[in-house]
């Protein structure tokens, strides 16, 4: 699943061609369409092109599971690390196929194509109790190394491993050295917690039901192995928002959920009280909980501590989104555009404000942006699929739809895909596309993005019966359900006013 991902950056990398964006990090009078300019093939968007590395490292050829687990993490945990020390845009990263794919030459021609200053690229493998790590900085511009070496650690040094790797890149910057956040430290003395972590971090970012059932499993792992583990407590409250967020609608499973995140985040608090990035996840578990007022005191104390901070702008337009205060929430967000583009949830909650107002141009220009900062976030092409389409430009948005089902889930391609298809009246292939997703058990294990996109489908195949189905299989404690009668491509369904009694909403957790 790792390397399945990992395959497609490239490719996905060049099918979203980003227009310029200017004014504001978008263009005040837009062109009539979202497609790339003729003869532009590098990403272009508002960040300058000395400020964007390619992170890629990949096992050895004699390796084991660990050394890919271990790969992987010095990709996420170097791009993580060196977006919070000098501000840049990591174009690529985490895990290749294998050594060729980190061989200099070929990652430098990559890194070209992707607009960036700076390629950093390593292979990993594993030696008697030890970790060796073999890396090269190049110049992407003039081929030039700019440093190369070898480090060898014990296995459950993970953390020397990516400071290493940062520092290289700070240099090569002119920055200081920095120091990571307590949440961000790989420190524990357990080779047993480490190595747990490590897997469950391989996974965490998937959209996959199974896959991060797993990494929950091998995260607890993790905390089980050392209680003391705050990098595995704070990216379970992160995987707990994920799940709420792309993949569970039962009530039950949503509760557990919730508390699962609150008592893992309040870990994290309990040793740094004022840390921004532990306050804002919180505050977005709050939203999911039932009771999107207690995520209010949240969001007002960190407009206090850090208001020019991407995730805090974010939390505090989805409070007000959740308040119905929709026309404000979107002023936040263009009022603090050069914020909010270095932040996928942000453009995400922007692009669809947009979207709903009318402004497909606007949306798929900050989708653009969000396939820039993360290739391999699915949610941004299903949304790209439909403004394109939106915007008459189907063939890119069937495109993105089969990205979406590549990197995503099948549901969300398959159903995106139909949707276009009823744009152009092909009512056999939105059959053939959307013959199993009619069921009951479907519905059950559709999350919030499948459910609406199955509703959309049968509202607008004249099904409104089917599409009042999806809807009711959205649970009561989302906070995104009472936003369905705003959503366009629902237009005029009536949406049920309010839930079954078997489906109260959920109570925050403590």
């Amino acid at each position: 699943m790792i390397v399945r991902a990992t395959r497609l950056m490239l490719a996905v990398g060049m099918a979203g061609g980003v227009s310029a964006i200017q004014a504001q990090g978008l263009d005040a009078s837009p062109p009539s369409s979202c497609r790339a300019k003729p003869g532009i093939t590098a990403l272009v968007d508002s960040a300058n092109g000395n400020s964007r590395v390619l992170v890629r490292f990949a096992p050895d050829v004699s390796t084991n599971s660990d050394d890919a687990y271990l790969a992987r993490a010095l990709g996420v945990l170097t791009a993580d690390r060196i977006r919070q020390a000098i501000d840049v845009d990591v174009r690529s990263r985490g895990l290749g196929g294998g050594p060729q794919q980190t061989d200099a030459s070929s990652a430098v021609a990559e890194g070209r194509v992707l607009g960036v200053r700076f390629v950093l690229v390593g292979t990993v493998r594993h030696k008697d109790d030890r970790s060796i790590v073999f890396w090269r900085l190049v110049d992407a511009r003039s081929g030039k190394e700019v440093g190369s070496g070898s480090i060898s650690q014990p296995t459950g040094a993970a953390d020397s491993l990516v400071a290493v790797m940062t520092a290289t890149l700070t240099r090569a910057f002119g920055r200081p050295p920095f120091v990571p956040p307590l949440q961000d430290r790989l420190q524990t003395r357990s080779r047993k917690a480490l190595l747990s972590f490590l897997q469950g971090l391989a996974e965490i970012e998937s959209f996959d039901r199974s896959a991060l059932q797993l990494a929950d499993s091998t995260l607890d792992a993790a905390i089980a192995a050392d209680p003391t583990f705050i990098a595995a407590r704070f990216r379970m409250a992160e995987l707990s928002l994920r799940r709420l967020e792309w993949v569970e609608q039962r009530s039950a499973e949503r509760v557990a959920l919730v508390r699962k995140g609150l008592w893992s985040i309040g870990s994290v608090l309990l040793k740094e009280p004022r840390n921004t990035r532990a306050l804002a996840l919180m505050g977005r578990l709050y939203l999911h909980s039932g009771q999107p007022a207690l995520a209010l005191p949240i969001a007002a104390a960190l407009e206090g501590l850090a208001p020019t901070s991407a995730e805090v702008i974010a939390l505090r337009a989805q409070v007000l989104r959740s308040q119905g205060n929709h026309d404000q929430a979107l002023k936040t967000l263009r009022a603090a555009n050069a914020a909010v583009e270095r932040d996928i949830s942000a453009l995400m909650v922007r692009a669809d404000l947009e979207r709903r107002v009318g402004d497909p141009i606007i949306a798929c220009r900050l989708l653009n942006r969000a396939i820039v900062l993360d290739p391999t976030f699915a949610p941004a092409y299903v949304w790209r699929a439909v403004v394109r389409s939106a915007l008459g430009e189907r063939r890119e948005a069937w495109s993105d739809a089969e990205v979406a089902s590549r990197l995503g889930r099948r549901d969300w391609g398959d159903l995106t895909a139909a949707l276009i298809d009823l744009s152009v009246a092909d009512t056999m292939r939105v059959k053939e596309r959307t013959a199993r997703y009619a069921t009951d058990a479907s519905l059950a294990e559709g999350g919030w993005l499948d459910l609406l996109m199955r509703a959309a489908v049968a509202y607008a195949s004249n099904r409104p019966e089917q599409a009042q189905r999806a809807v009711r299989a959205i649970d009561c404690g989302d906070p995104r359900r009472a936003q369905l009668v705003r959503e366009p491509l629902l237009q005029a369904l009536r949406i049920p006013p309010g839930c079954s009694e078997t489906r109260k909403p959920l109570r925050a957790a403590t």
